[in-house]
This record gives structure tokens, sequence and C-alpha cells, in this order.
């Protein structure tokens, strides 16, 4: 019996790497067709990002999706938007008096990403890169200023794109792939999604969302995090990279299909704990299990059908709109 396991999981990874083998050459032509023209959407661009970006080309392609996304805002705005805001980030480390908004930005720096080397210590390269794009967005956004998870979105772009580009995307984030009011201080629109998440579970997980509730066990402790920080807390780097990938081509409709996929990955494992302290144990850690990429990808996009933008969006009013009333 041992060994034919050990046949499968082999044959499991042989199959993986003719995968990966295969998509790799795909992006290859795809690119070298394009030669030095710019990438443009289509049906098949979106399904080569679901199958995931090789890392030589991630730089390329996220560039290309934060450029579809900010462009009309960059054109309003010139091209020294970025130096402008630079420019009043000066005076703003200048001066003697640090407002709050500063310090806890200077606390963060060093939370970002502490286990990487552009982030690892004040001296890492990364950093006063990371502090100036968070200063700037401050500036250029002051409803939102600064959001604890920012600084973790914006260092995951910093990483592949240069500081500028880097700066468009926290914007692209904040004010186009996300809904409105996610990263404001009451972070409305990031609760309502997790009303949102939990009416998902109920539909496509009922055995799942019974359980949970016969434990009184609230999903949003576990998942808020993941959609704040668009899954880069606590999940594998291939994973939540390729997560990555698909949400800037797609938008945040991808954050509850892997979501909702991270838990069916995870079902039957999930339904064997018989108390609420072994599923609270077993959720603050199920992140780290999610190494099987193309598997919880495959649950994602295919398994998971259909999955209508629509009903997101009419749910994501619906609970706003229960917020806000609770709010007055």
């Amino acid at each position: 019996m041992a060994t034919c396991c050990s046949c499968q999981n082999v044959s499991c990874v042989k199959q993986d790497l003719e995968k990966d083998i295969s998509a790799h050459v795909k992006w290859e032509n795809y690119l070298v067709s394009l030669g030095n023209r710019p990438l443009q959407q289509s049906a098949d661009l979106k399904l080569m990002i679901r199958t995931g970006v090789p890392m030589e080309y991630r730089s390329r392609v996220w560039k290309a999706c934060i450029d579809w996304r900010s462009s009309n805002l960059r054109l309003c705005c010139g091209d020294q938007h970025y130096n402008a805001l630079l420019e009043q980030v000066e005076i703003i480390q200048s001066s003697p008096v640090v407002t709050p908004l500063s310090r806890q930005i200077e606390v963060d720096l060093l939370r970002t990403l502490p286990d990487n080397k552009h982030y690892e210590s004040c001296t890492s390269a990364g950093i006063p890169k990371l502090r100036r794009i968070l200063l700037a967005y401050s500036v250029h956004n002051p409803d939102v200023g600064y959001c604890q998870g920012l600084n973790r979105v914006a260092a995951i772009a910093l990483l592949f794109l240069s500081e500028e580009d880097a700066f468009w995307s926290l914007v692209s984030i904040v004010e186009s792939l996300m809904p409105r009011g996610y990263y404001a201080q009451s972070l409305i629109a990031a609760h309502a999604d997790q009303r949102v998440l939990k009416d998902i579970v109920a539909d496509k997980l009922p055995r799942l969302t019974a359980h949970l509730e016969q434990h009184r066990v609230d999903l949003s402790l576990f998942t808020f995090n993941w959609f704040m920080t668009i899954f880069v807390d606590n999940i594998p780097v291939e994973t939540f990279l390729r997560i990555w990938d698909t949400f800037l081509y797609e938008g945040s409709k991808v954050l509850f299909r892997y979501a909702v996929a991270f838990l069916k990955y995870r079902e039957e494992d999930l339904l064997s704990k018989t108390s609420d302290l072994q599923l609270h144990e077993y959720l603050r850690s199920i992140g780290d299990t999610m190494t099987d990429v193309n598997r919880i990808a495959q649950i994602a996009f295919n398994e998971l059908n259909p999955f209508p933008m629509r009903t997101i969006h009419s749910r994501r009013q619906s609970h706003l709109l229960k917020i806000q009333v609770g709010f007055q």
C-alpha cells in the first residue's frame, strides 16, 4: 500500500511539473509574440494568469494590470504626481512634530515582512521605499491616510515593481480593485465583505457552515486579514502570489473564490474537529497548509462555479446598508 501511495505521489508531482513547464512555454511564446507591445486584456490572457505567472514575467504582467487600472487617474494627476507627493513627504519628515499617522507607519515598517531580506531591518533596501510610498499615499488620499494592512500590500507590490509603480498599485488596490471604504477608519466595507463571505460559504459549503454554527465559530476572526492583506498574512508565498496574479487582473471577486477554496480544500479536516477550541486552533494556522496551489486554484475557478459578480455586488450593498444603519 505504501508503495502505491508513493507511486501516486510521484505521478502527481510529475503531472504538476509537466503543467508548469507547459504553462511556462505558453507564457514565453505569448510574450515573444508581443515583442515590445503592451499586454492586452483578453480571455486567453485571463486563463493564462489563472494558471500562474512565471516569476520572471510577473513584473511585466503586474505592471500591465496596474496601468490598466490607474491610467485615467494618472492622466488626471500628471506625470509628476508621485514626485510632487515626495516633496510633501520630505516636508513631513523634516518637521520636528511627528504625527500619529507617521508614527504608526514607522512602527509597522519592520512588522511588514520581517522574514524578507528587503524589509528585515532598518537598513534593508525596501524600508525607505516603503516608508515613502505609505507617506505619499497618506498625502494623496487623506481620507484614508494610513491603515494597517496597507504596509503589506505596498511591500508585496514593491518586490516586483518600481517604487512609483508600487505606489500606483496601492492607489489602484485601495481606490479601484477594492470597494470604497475598505481601508477607511471604520473598515465598513471590509466588515461587509466578511458578511458576504459568510453567505457564500453557506451556499457553497452548507455542511461546514452548520458545523461552524454548531460550535459558535466566527469565521471572520480568521478570514478578515486574508482580505485586508490580499492573502499575504500567513499564506505560503507561491500561493499568495498566484492569488495576487488573478486579483490584479480580475478584481476583488477573486478573494471570495480563494477564501471559499481554502475552506473547501480543508473541509473534511474542519468537519473532523469536535470542539470550538480545536476549530479555533486549526483555523488559526489553516493558511500555512495551503501549499498545493494548483489544486486550490482548480477548486477556486472550476469547482465553485457559478460565482456571479452581480450576486457579490448585491450582497455587498445589502450588508453595507445594514452596517450603516447599525452605526446610526
